[in-house]
């Protein structure tokens, strides 16, 4: 018995939270079904015994493991085989200690009696919300291999994104980094050396000479306590936004920064209506449609603000008008909307506001990063400017010194 931390919608498409004692997620979902709720997401914050303990240490599908385990079930699927047969062997075959414990899980599922869906929604260690809501439409709807492939397409798209976000990152982050460990070890070590023929030519120590000893007098001493410091601060950080005020007070710190903040939406944004294009595609009804993509957003400030979609579809508000209201949505995909709303197109415009904003993102890293470089160079070359002011002005006030004697 564990207790879980949960959002769930209720009959007027409003949004409730809470916590709840149950065995598992399953078990949780039934008891909310019987208050008249429907389970959106939840999460153990405080378990008993010594299984569910053990359940914190399982595997857990990363993004490549759980978009190759849903390429093989879809194969499984259209190959016309018993599931429960072709599971079996993807556990016999497949080396990926990921997956096999997935497929092991699916099948000892499948096996008591459960459907698919079912046994995903307990285990959401390896299954996200909108993955069981997908293969849940495609089970009701007889369209289970549909489902599947809207899945790989999402996955891949997903992929895809993070490998151009981890691209552009890359260079920054890789020069920054030569930066740091290269001015710790002059500072550390090298300076130190000239600071002795530095002093011993008797003239005066220009400030630029001056920063410099400051800077690695402070790094020989304390060198040590400010790793251990900034460790622990790396840690803090972590712990605090595991809660949920942490995290959304860093979130709305993020989403305040210059740059950052609108790459941060326009990602969020483009997650948003891929997932939601994607679920209403697949026949789910719009309330719990726009409200799985609200909690697919990764930003809480955005979420929530999101989650407010869901809520006005049932009283029937215009859904263009509620988008309006969040403030993150693009002037030109709500006119979109609310042009749909009138004609009946939701599902087209969907997916095309989802391809607009996919188009949008690498503009905006491109963008983005475009202002990181050179400000990566002008970091380096004062770094440097400083370093040689320090070394050649003792030396030249030195030397005409000397002239003038």
């Amino acid at each position: 018995m564990g207790s879980f931390s949960y959002r769930a919608m209720n009959a007027n498409s409003g949004i409730e939270e809470g916590t709840i004692s149950a065995r598992n997620e399953s078990d949780l979902e039934l008891i909310l079904a019987q208050q008249g709720l429907t389970l959106i997401a939840a999460e153990g914050v405080g378990f008993s015994g010594l299984g569910s303990f053990n359940e914190m240490f399982k595997p857990q599908l990363k993004d490549k493991d759980l978009l190759d385990f849903t390429y093989l079930l879809k194969l499984v699927v259209s190959s016309g085989i018993p599931l429960l047969q072709g599971i079996e062997t993807l556990t016999k075959s497949n080396s990926n200690k990921n997956i096999g414990y997935a497929t092991q899980r699916v099948m000892n599922g499948i096996d008591s009696g459960l459907s698919l869906s079912e046994v995903m929604q307990g285990a959401p260690n390896l299954f996200p919300p909108f993955y069981v809501q997908m293969v849940r439409a495609g089970e009701v709807s007889g369209t289970l291999e549909g489902s599947l492939d809207f899945l790989v397409n999402y996955l891949t798209w997903q992929a895809d994104f993070k490998k151009t976000v981890k691209s552009s990152l890359s260079y920054p982050i890789t020069v920054l980094s030569i930066l740091g460990t290269l001015m710790f070890v002059i500072f550390t070590f090298v300076f130190p050396k000239m600071l002795k023929a530095l002093t011993g030519m008797g003239a005066e120590l220009p400030m630029p000479t001056k920063i410099m000893i400051a800077i690695s007098g402070f790094l020989r001493g304390y060198y040590l306590p400010m790793f251990i410091f900034i460790a622990l601060l790396v840690i803090a950080i972590k712990v605090f936004k595991r809660s949920p005020k942490g995290k959304r007070l860093i979130d709305g710190v993020l989403l305040k920064l210059p740059l950052i903040g609108m790459l941060i939406i326009k990602i969020n944004m483009s997650r948003y209506f891929k997932i939601v294009a994607t679920l209403h595609a697949a026949g789910i009804n719009a309330d719990k449609t726009f409200a799985i993509g609200a909690e697919v957003i990764g930003n809480t400030v955005i979420s929530e603000s999101m989650a407010s979609i869901a809520r006005v579809i049932v009283t029937g508000e215009s859904i263009s008008e509620a988008m309006r209201r969040t403030g993150y949505i693009q002037p030109l995909v709500i006119d979109m909307m609310s042009i749909a709303e009138k004609t009946g197109t939701m599902e087209t415009t969907l997916i095309r506001a989802s391809d607009i904003l996919d188009k949008e993102v690498p503009e905006t890293i491109k963008k983005v990063f475009s202002y990181v470089e050179p400000l990566t160079m002008v970091v380096l070359g004062g770094m440097v400017l400083l370093l040689l002011l320090s070394v050649f002005l003792p030396i030249y006030k030195s030397v005409g010194q000397v002239k003038m004697r």
